[in-house]
Order: structure tokens, then C-alpha cells, then sequence
């Protein structure tokens, strides 16, 4: 089978399956369940559903360290191929600030939605106190992640393999402004490196930059507005020359929160604007321009020991190339609705829960006036039990249809992944979670071919206990 073809429906089923890997060690373990249930990377609040820095400062209220991590082995039985995953090796910002429309190896290698391989240190203080000299420390909270992750693709049959590789580095901090007002600053920098086995190609994608905003806090309402900016370049090293694309982007964003004894509302609205120059063997070859905007809103209703969720999400993008002499070369529309829910209980040692998520894709092709609509359907559960003071013992299911649409009378691909996992918080201020996930998919494309997937997560963190002098 050719590897190109191969690899393009590779990318249409990852990309619609990675909610299918949940984002957080402990949520791994129990069928992926995040609706229902917060925890620390999971919390609905400003700084985790918005990415507001200014939401930060009211995150947590103690300092501490986090080592976190993923691995995945995916394999292709029939097509002799072969993905090994360390963390996630596509972020989200690059994905959002690079131009990756531009670049063609973006379309076979696929995101795997993993936890990232990183060590995170947070520092939270919430009251004034005074260093061993009598100097006043003042609130505030400040956070580092450093991390590297790597994507590899195999194929057995010749040899052949080609992998991403990016480290990454991130900072945040927040203060009190004035009464009822936080103020939020944070950068971040990402370098994407491509390469070949066989070296004929080499492409690199890095954004970097920065951002800040404030956050107006009551004790029912929060409010929080930030303006980011980040420097993309991308560039492409090969048999057919070299290209080049660098420039700006530019994306503001809005959160808000709702919050009462038993019930959170927040949502979130993020605009993004990209413009990017190009060159090619050093000519000008045009300009390349993205715009896209996503929104998306949950509720939490937790009354006793029952737990109700929902949440919807919109997602628009539309890149658009024009070469040097202004005619349009590519400009496709991306659309993707999210509507999820769930329902729980968390008593004293369990909590169990069920959710759903239905998604529909949408891409919208103006310059062929072609159409791809697509759907999937994913549902999960699990339960985490505690027969053991602070010993948790986890499990679940997944399982998942997509339906890409493509004007075939059975192309639908099945998923199923069973989830398995551990905690401890034995040691003191310390915790550490385990989790692995077995999945294996069914394509009506190809009966005969076998897909098997492999994931590991961990996670630790050790929380530090400030001396006040």
C-alpha cells in the first residue's frame, strides 16, 4: 500500500480520536473522565479552561514541584508501521501560532493528545510575610515548565523512519493589581525539528513570545481578559530547495466564571490572527494567512454526592495562501462543534462516572468548492476506588466511532481502549499516579488491518510547605 496514502487516512482517524488519550495522568486511569471531575491540571477555572495568566494567582494556594509524562507505541500491522511517542510532541500553540498548513509533512504525522514530558515548579504565596532580613514579600505566584517531548514514525518493510522532536519552555506569573483586580504575564517558546532518516529533509517550526492581562475577581463573578504575542517561523531544507515563512501572530482572549456553593459555569472565547512572508531559494513566493476564532463553555453542578456536567465547543480556522503574484492557491475553512456531558457520584472512597462527546467536523475547500464533512461519537466510563487510606485504585472504558465521510459505503473506523491505573499519596505532601491504556482500532476501510496502541502516563508532585519568618 502506497505509505503518502496510507499515512493521509492515518492522520483523518488520530485527529479525530486524540480526545480518545485524556490529557491528565489520573483522568488515564479512569476511562478519561474530565468532565465531571476537576483536578489539578483540570480545574474550571481562568487559568486551566480560559489560559488566562491573570487566573493564575487564584490557581492554587501552595507552592510546589510536578514531574509529568507519557509514552505511546502505536502500531500498523498490515503497513508495517510503527509510532513511538515521548509526551506531545505537537503543542497546541504550535499547532495554533506556527504555519503548519505550509508545511506538508504536517499532514502525516498525527497528534497524539498526550501528557507532556515535563517538570513544572510553582510558587504560591497569598499572604505577606517578611524574609530572614525584614524585607516585605509581597503575594503573588509565579510559575517555570520545562520539557521535551519527540514523536517517531517507523516503517519496518525498508527501514524508512522520520520523527519530530521539541523541547519547549514556558513562564507565568500573577499579583494582586489593586483590590479585586490580578494581573497576569506569561511566555512561552516551542522549537519543532523534522528530519528524515535518509537527512534529504530537515523542517523546523518555532513560535515564541508572550502576553499578559488582568482579571476582575468577586465572590461569585470572575472575569479575565489577555492579549498574547508570538514570532512564528517555519522552514523547510530538501530536494527541492529551501523555504521559508516567518511572522507574526497576534491573539486576544476572554474568560469568565460563575461560581456558587454547588454549581461552575466558565467559558471562554480566543481569537487568533497569523501573517507570515515566504520565500523560496530565497525569492518572494507570497504570503500565507490564517484567522480563526473557538469558543467553548462548561457547567459543573455537583448538589450532594451527585455530579452533572455539559459542555460545547466551537472551533473555526481558515488559512489562506496567495502567492507573489496575489492569486489564491489554498483557502479551506475548517469548522469543528463539540457537544459533550456526564453524570457522577464522589462518596467518601469512589468515584464513578459516565460521559459522552459528540463531534462534527467540517472543511470547506474554496478554491476546489469541495466539501469533507466528518463525525465521531465517543463515550466513556470509570471509577476510582479507595479500599485503602490514600491508596486509589482506578479503571475504565472507551470507546469511539468516527465516520469521515468519505462518499464510501463503509469507511467508519471503532476504537476501544481499556484504561488501568494507580494512585498513592502514602508519603507526606507527596502523590504520585500511574495509569496505562490498551487500544486497539477496527477500520472498515481495511478489515484486515490491526491497530494496537500502547500508553503509558505518570505523574508526581510534591507539594512544598513555605517557612514564614
Amino acid at each position: 500500500m502506497n505509505k503518502n496514502c496510507m499515512s493521509r487516512i492515518i492522520i483523518l482517524i488520530v485527529f479525530s480520536i486524540a480526545v480518545g488519550h485524556p490529557s491528565q495522568t489520573r483522568f488515564a486511569g479512569m476511562g478519561a473522565l474530565s468532565f465531571v471531575f476537576q483536578d489539578y491540571f483540570n480545574k474550571l477555572d481562568l487559568y486551566d479552561f480560559a489560559k488566562i495568566p491573570a487566573g493564575f494567582f487564584k490557581h492554587d494556594s501552595v507552592s510546589n514541584v510536578v514531574l509529568r509524562g507519557s509514552g505511546l507505541r502505536e502500531s500498523w500491522e498490515l503497513d508495517s508501521l510503527v509510532y513511538l511517542a515521548i509526551g506531545q510532541a505537537i503543542p497546541q500553540k504550535l499547532i495554533n501560532y506556527a504555519p503548519v498548513e505550509a508545511v506538508s509533512f504536517y499532514a502525516v504525522i498525527p497528534q497524539f493528545d498526550l501528557v507532556p514530558c515535563e517538570i513544572i515548579y510553582r510558587s504560591s504565596r497569598h499572604k505577606s510575610t517578611y524574609d530572614f532580613f525584614g524585607n516585605p514579600r509581597k503575594p503573588q505566584a509565579w510559575g517555570v515548565n520545562a520539557g521535551y517531548s519527540q514523536l517517531q514514525r517507523e516503517f519496518s518493510d525498508d527501514g524508512m523512519s522520520d520523527a519530530i522532536r521539541t523541547p519547549s519552555f514556558s513562564l507565568v506569573y500573577s499579583r494582586p493589581l489593586f483590590e479585586r483586580f490580578d494581573l497576569g504575564l506569561a511566555g512561552d517558546g516551542f522549537y519543532g525539528a523534522y528530519s528524515s532518516s535518509d537527512n534529504e529533509e530537515k523542517i523546523t517550526l518555532m513560535p515564541f513570545g508572550g502576553g499578559g492581562g488582568i482579571s476582575f475577581n468577586s465572590d461569585v463573578v470572575t472575569l479575565g481578559l489577555n492579549g498574547d504575542y508570538h514570532y512564528s517561523s517555519f522552514s523547510y531544507d530538501g530536494t527541492m530547495g529551501s523555504e521559508k515563512f516567518s511572522g507574526h501572530a497576534v491573539a486576544p482572549s476572554f474568560g469568565s466564571l460563575v461560581r456558587f456553593t454547588n454549581f461552575i459555569w466558565v467559558g471562554s472565547f480566543n481569537f487568533r490572527w497569523v501573517n507570515l512572508a515566504g520565500t523560496a531559494n530565497d525569492e518572494d513566493v507570497g504570503e500565507l494567512k490564517i484567522i480563526g476564532y473557538s469558543t467553548k463553555t462548561q457547567i459543573l453542578f455537583s448538589p450532594h454526592f451527585a455530579r452533572v456536567a455539559g459542555f460545547v465547543k466551537y472551533d473555526n480556522k481558515k488559512p489562506v495562501y496567495t502567492d507573489e503574484s496575489g492569486d489564491t492557491w489554498f483557502e479551506t475553512v475548517y469548522d469543528s462543534y463539540d457537544f459533550g456531558g456526564g453524570c457522577g457520584i464522589a462518596i467518601s472512597r469512589i468515584n464513578a462516572g459516565f460521559e459522552g462527546l459528540y463531534r462534527y467536523l467540517l472543511t470547506d475547500d474554496l478554491v476546489s468548492e469541495e466539501i469533507i464533512k466528518s463525525n465521531s461519537v465517543i463515550l466513556r466510563c470509570g471509577a476510582e476506588l479507595s479500599f485503602i487510606e490514600k491508596f486509589f485504585v482506578r479503571g475504565g472504558y472507551i470507546y469511539n466511532t468516527f465516520d469521515p465521510d468519505l462518499d464510501l459505503n463503509s469507511d467508519k473506523t471503532m476504537t476501544n481502549t481499556v484504561t488501568a491505573g494507580f494512585g498513592l499519596d502514602f508519603f507526606e505532601n507527596t502523590r504520585i499516579d500511574i495509569a496505562y491504556n490498551y487500544k486497539w482500532m477496527k477500520t472498515d476501510l481495511y478489515p484486515d488491518e490491526r491497530v494496537t496502541d500502547h500508553v503509558v502516563f505518570m505523574y508526581f508532585k510534591h507539594t512544598m510547605v513555605e517557612r514564614e519568618f
